[in-house]
């Protein structure tokens, strides 16, 4: 056996190993990356089932919040300050009239 038969032995083995390998690791990626989509869909159902519920009902509670919120601002503040604003226009009304000005200091 000559130098370049050993040569191109040693040429068709390597690049034999080489297709081998290159499937081995093409199947490996396949592998892993259906792996990994499997445990983020695991994931994320074992998320979605405890938070989901928790999420409605917190928007829930918001909106409820809200409509208190807005219930108290028709009955209550809007109607006070419409009385103070009135006080304090018939007060500055009545110190133009009179000319009499109440100074704070």
């Amino acid at each position: 056996m000559s130098l370049a038969e050993l040569r191109d032995i040693v040429v068709i083995v390597y690049g034999a190993m080489g297709v081998v390998l290159m499937l081995g690791m093409t199947i490996a990626a396949f592998g892993l990356w259906f792996a990994i989509r499997s445990l983020s869909r695991s994931l994320r159902a074992l998320l979605d089932d405890p938070i989901r519920p928790t999420l409605e009902e917190v928007h829930r509670t918001a909106q409820n919040v809200r409509g208190t919120s807005e219930f108290l601002t028709d009955t209550a503040v809007h109607p006070l300050i419409r009385v103070v604003a009135l006080g304090r226009g018939f007060r500055r009304g009545v110190a133009t009239v009179t000319g009499v000005r109440n100074r704070r200091k």
